[in-house]
């Protein structure tokens, strides 16, 4: 906290009036990182109905730009996502089940339901998507712009896959 203090170039001990400790100041962060993104999210995306694959591909373009632009929050979030110190992982599990299920809400309101072969299937097929990019997201945490590339094409491909599935002709 101390370095924080220096950087921000405020005492400790008023950094300590604000947040009561460690655990409040993470959760702060977090919530300001989300709230962060979700507005730069909100910029690329019009009141419109899209191809639910469109929507992802727009979606993966967008956190791209935002690890080129902003690879320290973009890091900080990924790591507090995937978090397991059990002092604030309760915390943040509750944080990450709401976002996603509000995400999730957003997204379902936004796609063109007339494209599957079965408009009953498009939950169970974005709880598919949300498993998948959260297994190719899993080890992307160093911010290796490669690595992220390849996962993003391996994504991609299973994208493709899916979209042949539940898409009519």
């Amino acid at each position: 906290m101390a370095a924080i203090a220096d950087e921000a170039n405020i005492s400790k001990s008023l950094l300590f009036y604000y947040f009561k400790n460690k655990k409040e100041y993470y959760l702060f962060l977090f919530e300001t990182a989300i709230k962060f993104t979700n507005e730069k999210r909100a910029e690329s995306i019009q009141e419109k109905k899209y191809a639910l694959f469109e929507l992802i591909n727009q979606n993966v373009k967008c956190r791209m730009k935002m690890i080129h632009d902003y690879p320290y929050l973009y890091k900080f979030m990924t790591r507090a996502y995937y978090e397991t110190f059990e002092d604030i992982k309760f915390e943040l599990d509750i944080k990450k089940k709401t976002i996603t299920q509000v995400g999730k809400e957003e997204i379902l309101n936004l796609i063109d339901h007339n494209r599957f072969k079965n408009a009953n299937d498009v939950l169970v097929l974005f709880n598919i998507i949300l498993s998948i990019a959260e297994g190719c997201m899993r080890g992307c945490e160093d911010l290796d712009i490669l690595k992220t590339q390849r996962m993003i094409e391996e994504f991609n491909c299973m994208m493709e896959s899916l979209k042949k599935h539940y898409y009519k002709e």
